[in-house]
């Protein structure tokens, strides 16, 4: 039967519909924007057989819970609602008492992964699901109380109905329906389980909250699920050839991905063996430093390096693009070493411009280094390419930057960037390309300037700080360390596969390493939030690319709590910045969460500058 047949009932909906001897909760409509209010209504029957009416409940609360019908486990949508008497009803009470709760129409899409309520008119409609088609919203829900625990009454939802207007009849009301939940849990259920087979990232994290929900191993939690929820749907629009557009239902979207994942799950286990390894590199390459640079590359083709003068930043950056070496047909490297000017406040510093009186008053574009440098990346697409720009904060980054900041986050054949008379014709359409590694070396003092967030976010930033004995050394030294040797034949094209591999989404971590990543992460998130600085999907998406290519890089020597703790300092703390009321809490709170080498040594001194100076910031 198709969705559409199923919106029978009138609206409002009769009360003729609900069972005799039932609670009801029901929804206060306020327009369009869904049931902002809900109140109680009817009797049900206890256990032990006394009746119990809405009116019994002021002064308590309820907490709802679901029954999954396959296995009879009991969900626990853990809200509790205070109840009280207003303007002659027995209300629901949604906000007060200094707290802001979701309400009941939002806690039901959440855990049945259902589009937002009342928020989709404009979506496109799906054949076998209205919910897109419509702008919808919970009217009711019949429930029967099965319990009392803290002063709360426990409600069992037995029927849900939905009430829909139409965005063809100029959003007049045009039906209702008594919701299916029970066939949905099952379907999510299967689809869940099957995902979470998938390879492994930010999707199959998901779809396994979601089947140990249903399975009862986790407590269900509606910020967490309203996240993964959220999660899911951005996936799916960024996944190619998966027919999802923001607000459409999940489901349909879900079974497309899984046939899919399954489809290719036999080319992703036969892969070839592995040739790039830290095993297989030079001594320089395998210290600690080293490894964590060479990590952050094979997980996103964006570095920072931050450090004092003179540390060594540009030096491993410049070695390890001379170590991928690969000369083009004209004898041009695969790399190139660009320092950023004071005068770079916009692009043409980077990518040149079209000069309209060379050539004779003709016009010609003028060229930079760094425009042939990716010139030559696109017509050499299986050779990795370096560009570092050194001193990346003498300018303001975002000024100069902008078009590889949007650009390095999208991979496809239509990724362009537009240059006014570049090219052929002055077609000005300019490839980014998907081979581009970029490394900025950062030195922070009174000349340079701040990156914000949106640098930040998209970057991994490592700190290089070379010890006492490090720096020492050097007065021993009798001369400088000779260049390293290039890498032998088929090297460099072997790191960029393995880069490629992670970024399209290849897994090599197990279950419990990406349990164990959700569950510090979790953590973090939750304190994070409380200050404004909680991550997104993106930071989410590279944390799981890092300690994937960690553990395909480290081989035998990959030690899953080391790769995370370098993950919380090269992905959260470089955003923390601020003086003591906005961070003193947080850093305290971190310090408990983080318990890594790295990341308890760097709260720590962030905590100690903002005692002695009353502000901190990463760098």
């Amino acid at each position: 039967m198709s969705f559409v047949d199923e919106w029978n009932l009138s609206y409002p909906i009769p009360n003729s519909i609900y069972s005799e001897n039932t609670l009801s909760v029901r929804g206060r409509t306020v327009g369009q924007g869904g049931a902002g209010q809900y109140e109680l209504k009817g009797s049900g029957s206890l256990a032990n057989g006394d009746t119990l009416t809405a009116v019994d409940i002021i002064g308590h609360a309820i907490i709802l819970e679901v029954v999954v019908p396959s296995t009879g486990q009991v969900v626990s949508l853990g809200t509790r609602y205070p109840v009280a008497k207003k303007g002659g009803k027995v209300r629901v009470q949604i906000q007060g008492d200094g707290a802001k709760r979701p309400n009941v129409g939002t806690l039901f899409a959440a855990l049945l992964l259902l589009p937002v309520t009342g928020k989709v008119n404009d979506s496109s409609p799906l054949q076998e699901d209205g919910f897109a088609e419509r702008t919808f919203w919970m009217d009711a829900a019949e429930v029967k109380p099965v319990g009392v625990s803290e002063d709360a009454y426990i409600l069992e939802l037995t029927k849900l109905f939905f009430a829909t207007g139409s965005r063809y009849k100029d959003g007049q009301f045009s039906g209702a329906i008594d919701y299916d939940y029970k066939s949905r849990i099952d379907d999510l259920i299967a689809l869940c389980n099957r995902g979470c087979k998938m390879r492994a990232g930010s999707l199959t994290t998901a779809f396994k909250y979601f089947a140990d929900v249903y399975a009862g191993k986790l407590e269900f939690d509606y910020s967490v699920a309203e996240f993964m929820r959220n999660l899911i749907a951005s996936q799916l629009i960024a996944e190619e050839g998966i027919d999802y557009e923001q607000g459409d239902d999940v489901l349909p979207a879900m079974h497309q991905l899984i046939d899919l994942a399954a489809k290719n799950s036999s080319k992703a286990s036969s892969r070839e063996k592995r040739t790039f390894q830290l095993n297989n590199l030079p001594a320089e390459f395998k210290t600690d430093f080293s490894r964590r640079y060479i990590t952050s590359l094979l997980a996103k083709p964006f570095v920072i390096l931050a450090g004092n003068s003179g540390t060594g930043k540009t030096r491993i950056s410049k070695r390890f693009a001379k170590y991928l070496e690969v000369l083009d047909e004209d004898g041009e490297p695969n790399w190139l070493l660009v320092p950023v000017g004071a005068d770079w406040t916009d692009n043409t510093k980077v990518l040149g411009f079209f000069n309209p009186i060379a050539d004779g008053g003709k016009g010609a574009y003028e060229e930079t280094g760094i425009l042939r440098l990716i010139e030559r990346a696109n017509a050499n697409p299986e050779v990795p390419y370096f560009l570092i720009l050194d001193e990346m904060n003498l300018s303001h980054v975002e000024r100069y930057f902008s078009d590889f900041l949007s650009h390095m986050e999208t991979i496809g054949e239509d990724n362009l960037i537009v240059l006014d008379g570049y090219g052929d014709g002055g077609a000005g359409r300019l490839p980014y390309p998907q081979n581009l590694f970029v490394v900025g070396t950062v030195n922070i003092d009174e000349t340079t300037y701040m990156f914000s967030p949106k640098v930040l976010d998209r970057a991994n930033v490592i700190e290089f700080k070379p010890s006492k004995a490090e720096v020492l050394a050097g007065f021993k030294a009798i001369e400088d360390a000779p260049d390293v040797a290039v890498a032998a034949s088929g090297v460099p094209q072997a790191f960029l596969r393995l880069a490629k591999d992670i970024w399209e989404g290849a897994n090599y971590i197990s279950e419990d390493d990406a349990n164990a990543i959700f569950e510090k992460f979790g953590k973090l998130y939750e304190e994070l939030e409380k200050c404004g600085y909680e991550f997104a999907f993106r930071t989410v998406r590279e944390v799981r690319m890092y300690v994937n290519a960690a553990h395909e890089l480290d081989g035998e020597n990959y030690e899953l709590e080391r790769s995370v703790d370098e993950q919380i300092v090269q992905k959260v703390l470089p955003k923390l910045h601020g003086n003591k009321r906005e961070i003193g809490n947080l850093l305290k709170s971190l310090k408990d969460i983080c318990d890594g080498e790295l990341s308890s040594v760097k709260i720590s001194q962030m905590a100690a500058k903002l005692d002695n100076v009353q502000y901190a910031s990463f760098i």
